[in-house]
């Protein structure tokens, strides 16, 4: 019986943080019979190519003890990439001092666009500081956010 999505992702995740990493994303794709998962880890500083070699042989052991899928599968381990989207507050938290193009909800729904450092995250919110001063904004209001290169 194959799992679901959600349990592979839970049992990668919990054995990734167990490992000092940070779980980003998991990715399945399926064609025909032949399942690809693609797992996407991080840590502070950035996690290099040995580290992903070495989680995805922890990986892969756990993916045979589990059996997920009733066929065959590849399994990739990488690093988000440095233009990937800031989706959590942890993203955040790790960019603090950098500068950061935002798309905001503001109270009126109107999206608009903000760019600057991140000077502090909160647990809901960061504090963006940019040439017209710093601005408290709510992580729920967040539509895209980037690192500026």
């Amino acid at each position: 019986m194959e799992l679901s999505k959600q349990e592979i992702e839970r049992t990668i995740a919990e054995l990734i943080e167990s490992e000092g990493f940070e779980f980003v994303e998991l990715k399945l794709a399926r064609h025909r019979k032949h399942h690809l998962l693609r797992v996407f880890a991080d840590c502070q500083g950035g996690i290099s190519l040995s580290q992903c070699c070495e989680l995805s042989k922890l990986i892969g052991r756990k993916l045979e003890e589990i059996d997920p899928f009733e066929s065959a599968y590849t399994l990739e381990v990488s690093s988000p990439g440095l233009d990937r989207p800031l989706l959590t507050v942890a993203d955040y938290r790790r960019r603090v001092g950098e500068t950061v193009q935002l798309e905001v909800t503001d109270s009126t729904g109107k999206l608009q666009k903000m760019e600057g450092a991140i000077a502090e995250v909160k647990d809901d919110a960061l504090i963006l500081a940019s040439a017209r001063g710093s601005v408290e904004i709510k992580v729920d209001q967040i539509r895209r956010g980037k690192v500026v290169f």
